[in-house]
C-alpha cells in the first residue's frame, strides 16, 4: 500500500520550522531600510517561532482568542433574531 502523493499538499511550508508568511517582513526591509522596520521583521519571525515551538499557527491562535472573547456557547441565531422571536410562555 502505498502513501499518497496528495497527503502532505496543504501543509505550511516552513523554513528551519517557522512559517515562510513570517519571513515576509523581511521584503519591507529591503524597500524600505529603516532600524524599525528591521526590528518589526525580527519580532515578526520570533513571534511566529513562538507559536510554532507551542504547535500552533496564526489561525488557530486567532480562533483561540475569539473563542475566549466570544465564550463557549455559540448560537445559531443572531441577538436581534432571539430577541424578537423569544417565546414568552
Amino acid at each position: 500500500m502505498s502513501i499518497s502523493i496528495w497527503r502532505y499538499a496543504s501543509k505550511t511550508p516552513t523554513f528551519f520550522g517557522i512559517p515562510c508568511v513570517a519571513y515576509m517582513p523581511l521584503f519591507l526591509l529591503l524597500f524600505h531600510a529603516r532600524w524599525w522596520t528591521l526590528y518589526l521583521s525580527v519580532g515578526v519571525i520570533v513571534f511566529f517561532a513562538v507559536l510554532a515551538k507551542f504547535g500552533l499557527t496564526f489561525k488557530v491562535l486567532r480562533a483561540k482568542s475569539l473563542h475566549l472573547i466570544r465564550g463557549s456557547r455559540v448560537y445559531a441565531r443572531p441577538w436581534w433574531y432571539r430577541n424578537r422571536f423569544r417565546d414568552f410562555e
